[in-house]
């Protein structure tokens, strides 16, 4: 007691005093705190209202909600227009996923296997078109192969074509919209892919040249395994952005108009799009939203459970 009546307290009382001087702050909970928050408003919530949305009806703009039942569901299951959407957009997206996964990979092995000037000058050349938004790929794609105004329309005009639907047309629309979404996206991954290959250990590269490896089998046996992690999170990006494609193709169809390749409805997101801006329903709009959302989420899940890319020894 007569050490509280002095005018100086000793720690070991002030400990016992303040109590909350013991409590040690868990600095991850609080740094994760604002991605939680993000989380909850920008996925989770907007997921919680397509749901409720996808079993009300929509009259005049106004919802009344959980007034619908599967009615919505019914609608857009049995719409022609619904299976062709993911008819080709399915195709789309396997064909794309495939071309990043082996394009994307192959081309950074192949630079990972030059350090000169060269190899910095392609990886930056790839990684430029990864900066150009997609509505304005589609734009370039609409400029450069209509053989009236195309640079190289003189050598279409040699073959014959005098527009574009000459030589595209709907039966290869996947192909070309393949071949836009790689131009676009390829060099973003390019270059994480580079970056990642630059992690590996130069005394196993060197170990392994000892070993007798060659410049191709430094790049598949050595650097290849380094980078699958990159590669599979990847491939889960890819079939969530590809199967939510709509600038590229919409553009294309705005600006073709009557000769364009690519339908009104060509994809889900594109069907979303008119059932909520022409039909003003955004029932029908989110049960298209919710089955984009599930095909996602279940690649996501098999990937992640069954390649074992992303097991710790935690």
């Amino acid at each position: 007691m007569s050490q509280l009546t002095g005018t100086a307290i000793s720690p070991l009382v002030f400990s016992k005093l303040f109590p909350w001087k013991k409590i040690r702050m868990n600095w991850a909970a609080v740094l994760i705190i604002p991605y939680l928050i993000a989380v909850c408003m920008f996925h989770l919530g907007p997921i919680i209202m397509a749901i409720i949305y996808s079993f009300s009806k929509f009259v005049g703009g106004k919802p009344y909600l959980f007034s619908a039942g599967l009615e919505n569901y019914i609608k857009v299951f049995s719409d022609p227009a619904f299976s062709q959407a993911y008819s080709n957009v399915v195709r789309f997206s396997v064909l794309a996923t495939f071309m990043g996964f082996v394009g994307s990979v192959g081309i950074a092995l192949l630079i990972s296997l030059t350090r000169d000037r060269i190899g910095s000058f392609a990886r930056s050349i790839l990684f430029l078109p990864g900066s150009i938004n997609a509505a304005v790929v589609g734009l370039i794609f609409i400029f450069i192969l209509d053989p009236l105004v195309s640079p190289f329309g003189f050598i279409f005009r040699s073959f014959g074509w005098n527009s574009t639907t000459d030589y595209v047309s709907a039966s290869n629309s996947v192909v070309v919209m393949t071949v836009l979404r790689f131009f676009m996206s390829s060099g973003g991954w390019i270059a994480i892919f580079c970056s990642a290959l630059e992690g590996v250990p130069e005394e196993l590269v060197e170990s392994a040249r000892m070993d007798g490896c060659g410049p191709w089998q430094l790049a598949w046996m050595i650097r290849r395994p380094v980078i699958m992690g990159f590669v599979w999170f990847m491939v889960i990006q890819l079939v969530s952005y590809n199967l939510q494609i709509f600038a590229e193709p919409y553009i294309i169809s705005r600006s073709l108009s009557g000769g364009s390749i690519i339908g009104p409805y060509w994809s889900p997101n594109m069907l979303g799009a008119y059932y909520t801006l022409t039909l003003g329903d955004l029932g029908m709009s989110a049960v298209v939203s919710l089955s984009q959302t599930l095909i996602s989420l279940s690649a996501s899940i098999f990937v992640v459970t069954k390649t074992g890319a992303f097991t710790t020894d935690i």
